[in-house]
């Protein structure tokens, strides 16, 4: 927090009180609680499997890391070549899933791209 010569800002002030009032909110009993570890199960399932990807899809990917590994292999350990592997292999993946939809030209963007100019309503 910052204290100035005319005392503590505004923004200052609403942090300090927001964090004051959401540390009385929380219960003792929360605090007081060890966090236990997950279990081994549990840890493997979240770890993604490699993806499942169509003969052309593979074919790709494969393209892909070949064409790394001949501009950029030589700066690479086998252990980093085999996580960009992997890494190229998910990239793949969604690339598919982004391919799959189907845009048409009546289709409008999320968002609209405005130019700033440095001059706005203030």
């Amino acid at each position: 927090m910052k204290i100035n010569a005319e005392g503590l800002s505004r923004r200052d002030f609403a942090k300090a009180a927001a964090l004051t009032t959401a540390a009385v909110l929380v219960p003792p009993e929360l605090l007081s609680q060890e966090q236990k570890p997950a279990p081994e199960s549990a840890k493997e399932s979240t770890t993604p499997g490699p993806a499942k990807l169509s003969p052309e899809s593979q074919a790709e990917a494969d393209m892909s890391y070949e064409t790394l590994m001949r501009k950029y292999g030589k700066r690479f350990s086998d252990e980093q070549k085999t996580d960009i592997k992997r890494l190229v292999n998910q990239q793949q993946g969604a690339l598919d899933k982004l391919r799959a939809a189907t845009v048409t030209n009546s289709d409008e963007p999320a968002t609209v791209f405005q130019i700033y100019t440095g001059e706005g309503k203030r």
